[in-house]
């Protein structure tokens, strides 16, 4: 059976964007604010040369609650995948999903399986690539990441974007009885966790 790092897109993958207004991150609404986090090429090759498929693994509320067109996430995408491939890099796949409960669109507006905190498109991936669970990760810089890998039986890597104390904290009281396996503060310290577990 194949091995997996299933990664979180937004924050993992390519930077959130700070909106000045409101005074919080967002995943980038279109294409000209994307960037990527630091050290995330040097991830997916080390984890490929270890033998795992770099899957992503996402909730993409967005386009349901009108925030982003569904051309311009499209276009988001592509310009990562090319970026990547620029690098000589790639995905093996991406499963994203688009419901929340209170889409403005009808038609994603769902309670689905897919949607972390639940394991849905983490299972779907294993199915579709006959991946050992066991065997795989899950990194993320989320509480509902962590609970999505732990529910599927991954080891979990919990990226903490945040000031450490108060990211802690938060862990503390949403995670309850569910903890990160490792927690690290740049993905640097990511590669370093799967080179020493191969």
């Amino acid at each position: 059976m194949n091995k997996a790092f299933f990664l979180d897109r937004d924050g993992i993958i390519v930077k959130m964007v700070y909106d000045a207004e409101s005074g919080s991150p967002h995943p980038p609404l279109k294409p000209s604010q994307m960037e990527f986090v630091p050290g995330i090429f040097e991830l997916l090759k080390t984890a490929k040369k270890l033998g795992y498929l770099n899957i992503i693994i996402s909730n993409q509320p967005d386009i349901g609650l009108g925030r982003i067109s569904k051309n311009d996430f499209d276009k988001i995408s592509e310009k990562i995948r090319s970026s990547l491939s620029d690098k000589k890099l790639t995905l093996d796949a991406e499963y994203y999903c688009f419901h929340h409960p209170f889409a403005k669109l009808r038609k994603y507006r769902e309670k689905c399986s897919c949607r972390k905190p639940l394991p849905g498109l983490i299972s779907q991936a294993a199915k579709d690539f006959a991946v050992d669970l066991k065997r795989s990760w899950m990194l993320g810089d989320g509480v509902k990441d962590v609970i999505a890998g732990h529910k599927a039986g991954c080891k979990t890597i919990l990226l903490a974007n945040l000031q450490e104390t108060e990211y802690l904290r938060i862990v503390e009281e949403k995670l309850k009885n569910i903890k990160p396996d490792y927690l690290v503060k740049n993905l640097e310290e990511a590669i370093t966790l799967i080179l020493k577990s191969g």
